[in-house]
């Protein structure tokens, strides 16, 4: 996510682990849904010579996608084209020569409906987002992983 390389954050302490290994990148948007990202991807990536391909590229998408359409209708995408969004960005790592088994989708992961809120009231909104909605959104994305053959990170089921 855009700001894992913060101190302390989870792209940080990859790169330090991984430093004179591999090279950690970081494309995170902040605020990003899948439709968005399937837009921009082949910018972000391109099938080039072997030196730019990568070991591995990660896809962690849900949070947003997963807000709720009467109080988010901006960021919600619905489940069905949610799952569809992923597959294609699979897809389309294959036709730039990223194979599947380079692939790693990455579950949403739970959400605080607490915390959230509060979060949402100092916006001046109401809560926007579900926990078990979240929730539907993980399981599609191991049946997507399931379905594309692809490693699954499930960060859902690993934070309950």
């Amino acid at each position: 996510r855009q700001f894992s390389f913060q101190q302390g954050g989870w792209g940080a302490s990859l790169a330090d682990k991984l430093v004179r290994k591999c090279d950690v990148l970081n494309r995170g948007f902040s605020g990003y849904n899948t439709r968005w990202a399937k837009i921009i991807l082949p910018r972000l990536i391109r099938k080039g010579n072997s030196l730019d391909t990568p070991v591995a590229v990660t896809i962690f998408f849900g949070a947003n996608d997963s807000a709720l359409k009467d109080e988010n209708p901006k960021q919600h995408i619905a489940l069905d084209e949610y799952a569809a969004n992923l597959k294609s960005m699979v897809q389309y790592l294959k036709s730039v020569d990223i194979p599947e088994n380079r692939v790693i989708l990455i579950t949403p992961t739970p959400l605080c409906e607490t915390a959230w809120e509060k979060q949402c009231i100092i916006q001046g909104c109401k809560l926007n987002r579900l926990n078990s909605v979240v929730g539907e959104y993980a399981n599609a994305c191991l049946q997507v992983a399931q379905d594309c053959g692809t490693d699954v990170l499930d960060l859902w089921t690993l934070m309950q």
